[in-house]
């Protein structure tokens, strides 16, 4: 530079310094680091020194100052000495200086430097120049429960409140931070859209997905968005605070939403699969998800396939756990690939050979093979020949004898040896038959025995309607309710015991249904005849009223019969009630008039009974006397007569 253009530009910067006097205060910049303390630029001819430590002002002891190259400080010219150097104190500007940054922070919405002092009640002490106060509120956009950490901390604060008489200055941070995140949202706005890779930070995790923050703005990455393969968690992909790489696939600047993805920023291995699996193939997987319907296989990330519950052996499978369990590795071989539709159909039994390829030669039929009892259910015996070829065995084909349960034949696990009966390729079932191992015993029995034969059996079972009686092994008969005496019988073991041997008589026998009632009152003496032999119509006998009803009174005999005298047989009077005439337990003359073999009921007459036995006295009187008119007879028969037309 030339010595003309220096002298015209130190000419220029006096006439932009102005003059300076002792006491006033300037706001400076520190220039650099010199021997006695900072050089400060105070916009003045001369460069201002500021010593490393002054006197305080109303304390003891020094203020020793630590300053950086650039830092803006209040000083007050303290002195200007012979050479021209002006000598500066901070010290004594500190309390004008601040409240000067303290207004204009209110005036301008500048924000100042405050270094935390101390923790008091409901916040902090700062240093702003002067003590302010910084609610516990105000210190960050999130509540803060540790106030001790931010001791000895310099923090950028603006001024809320300000009452210089008072002394009394209220900070705020949170308010410059919320400024801040205003505007960094406000330019996300402005640039987001649908398709871009944006970087953020985990914010929170939820079950169904993690808000990242993109810088203002919080957006949502949905579990299903995480990886093209299966997560259970969303902790087991990401944690709280992570930095991640995510793809804007939504974007509602109404209502400020934001959907994001982390696997679309990979292609979708749906979208190959053509090119390294193919229907035949046999791939590995791991079974990562398991339903009544079957289980998902998990061949490749993001790529699961399914394997049908009839696809899982070529055994009957109730439910897929019978076969593997969450977290096995399997071979499976591809059945179906449907790309568009993101479905891949697999086969596990399909690895190995259809047993039913060779049926015939396993299970011919009438062979005889040897199966294991998988289940037992109310009418069959499900059984199994091998792994994969399975039948049953129908109650009806358990034994000649007629059964109700299963169990009383076969249990389950049981191996019993089985006649093939039938082959059903279409079901893939084989039906089999116990009882054809052995002869029809009900051929043996129908040449032997007809209806009117006496057999002998022992009871087997006890049933509410009769009992079952074996006659021949594998042959039981019915002996009904009715059937077991000719007193009356509420149930069968009022009279037999299981395991009872007893003679009976056939009384029904139709062998080609497998069917016989036998009978066993039939071999007892019938208690009707006796009772008819000595109860004959006609006779006269003593009576106990036993029961009153409308219709009549039922009169006691002997034990265990009675017969009914009807209400118009009681007297010769007319009456409305048995009661007017009869109670019970009164004993009673009664002549039998009726006797029913088919119902096996007695009928008697009180007043027929009467009737003859005054009849008899009067024959037995007049026999005496000698005297029988014929007055009394035609008497005795016209009133016979009378008595009859009123009935």
């Amino acid at each position: 530079m030339s010595e003309e253009k220096s002298m015209d530009l130190f000419n220029e910067n006096l006439e932009n310094v102005r003059p300076i006097k002792v006491g006033e205060i300037l706001k400076g910049k520190v220039i650099k680091k010199g021997e006695e303390g900072y050089f400060v630029n105070i916009n003045y001819k001369a460069e201002g020194i500021l010593p490393f430590s002054e006197k305080a002002l109303g304390r003891s002891g020094e203020v020793k100052h630590e300053l950086q190259e650039g830092e803006e400080i209040w000083v007050m010219v303290n002195r200007i000495d012979e050479q021209g150097y002006v000598w500066l104190s901070r010290e004594r500007a500190r309390y004008q200086g601040a409240w000067f940054d303290i207004e204009e922070s209110v005036r301008e919405q500048k924000p100042l430097q405050a270094k935390v002092v101390r923790k008091v009640k409901g916040g902090l002490i700062v240093d702003i120049g002067i003590n302010a106060f910084l609610p516990a509120s105000c210190i960050d956009v999130v509540p803060q429960k540790n106030l001790d950490e931010w001791i000895g901390k310099t923090l950028e604060v603006r001024v809320i409140e300000a009452d210089r008489k008072a002394r009394n200055v209220v900070v705020s941070r949170r308010i410059i931070l919320e400024e801040e995140e205003r505007r960094r949202k406000q330019a996300l706005i402005d640039s987001l859209e649908v398709g871009q890779v944006r970087k953020g930070v985990v914010k929170n995790i939820t079950s169904f997905g993690a808000f990242v923050d993109l810088g203002g703005l919080d957006g949502l990455l949905h579990v299903s968005e995480l990886s093209w393969g299966r997560v259970n968690k969303v902790e087991d992909v990401l944690q709280k605070g992570d930095e991640v790489e995510v793809k804007v696939i939504a974007w509602n600047p109404e209502k400020e939403e934001v959907s994001l993805s982390l696997k679309r920023l990979t292609p979708d291995p749906w979208d190959s699969i053509t090119e390294r699996i193919s229907p035949g193939d046999i791939v590995k997987g791991k079974v990562v998800s398991m339903r009544d319907f079957g289980v998902f296989v998990e061949v490749e990330e993001g790529i699961e396939g399914l394997i049908h519950v009839s696809d899982l052996s070529w055994s009957y499978v109730r439910h897929p756990r019978e076969v593997v369990k969450v977290g096995d590795v399997v071979e499976a071989r591809v059945l179906e690939i449907d790309p568009e539709n993101r479905k891949l159909s697999l086969g596990l039994k399909q690895v190995f050979p259809d047993p039913w390829e060779n049926i015939d030669e396993k299970c011919p039929l009438g062979s005889t093979v040897k199966v294991r009892v998988t289940k037992i259910t109310p009418r069959r015996a499900l059984v199994e020949v091998e792994e994969g070829i399975e039948g049953h065995i129908p109650l009806e084909e358990l034994s000649w004898k007629r059964i109700t349960r299963v169990n009383e034949v076969v249990r389950r696990n049981q191996l019993v040896e089985a006649k093939v009966i039938d082959v059903d390729r279409e079901s893939r079932r084989v039906t089999f038959s116990i009882k054809q191992l052995r002869p029809n015993p009900w051929e043996e029995v129908a040449r032997r025995w007809k209806v009117g034969d006496m057999v002998e059996g022992k009871i087997q079972r006890l049933m509410g309607f009769g009992a079952f009686v074996e006659l021949a092994p594998e042959v039981e008969a019915l002996l009904p309710l009715s059937e077991i005496d000719w007193e009356p019988v509420k149930h069968p073991g009022q009279v037999l015991k299981k395991n009872q041997s007893l003679q009976l008589k056939i009384i029904e026998f139709v062998p080609e249904e497998q069917r016989i009632v036998v009978s066993r009152k039939a071999l007892l003496p019938d208690p009707w005849e006796r009772v008819k032999s000595r109860y004959p119509v006609g006779s006269i006998h003593d009576g106990k009223v036993v029961r009153l009803v409308d219709f009549g009174a039922f009169v006691e005999l002997e034990e265990g019969w009675d017969g009914l005298v009807h209400i118009s047989e009681i007297s010769e009077e007319r009456i409305s009630s048995p009661a007017e005439v009869l109670s019970v337990g009164e004993n009673v003359r009664v002549k039998v008039i009726k006797l029913d073999d088919q119902e096996r009921k007695i009928g008697l007459s009180i007043k027929q009974a009467q009737k003859e036995e005054m009849l008899t006295s009067k024959e037995e009187t007049s026999a005496q006397d000698g005297r029988v008119t014929l007055g009394d007879v035609i008497g005795e028969k016209l009133s016979s007569i009378l008595n009859n037309l009123r009935k």
